[in-house]
């Protein structure tokens, strides 16, 4: 059964906060780093699949801030195919 994850974006306003959501999500070692090829080397190698990860409540101003976020997500989706679902709610945020 594939584990659900989800990050809501009204609680998230930086880098920092997702990173340590995800950290914290995917119980990660104090020795995970803060930054894009960190974020690459878990969803590739080192976090335990079938995973959907979805992004929630992100505003027009977020997508653009976490772009990079979303593109490693969407890279690993490609690389692991239905063992790595990565889902984008573009609703909009009620902020």
């Amino acid at each position: 059964m594939s584990k659900q994850v989800s990050f809501d974006f009204r609680q998230i306003n930086s880098l920092n906060d997702f990173y340590d959501q995800f950290a914290q999500q995917f119980s990660l070692p104090d020795w995970f780093g803060h930054n894009l090829d960190a974020l690459w080397d878990m969803v590739s190698a080192g976090i335990e699949l079938p995973v959907t990860i979805t992004f929630s409540h992100m505003s027009a101003e977020q997508r653009i801030k976490f772009a990079d976020v979303i593109d490693v997500m969407n890279d690993a989706q490609d690389m692991w195919e239905e063992e790595f679902i990565f889902a984008l709610d573009i609703t909009k945020s009620s902020n």
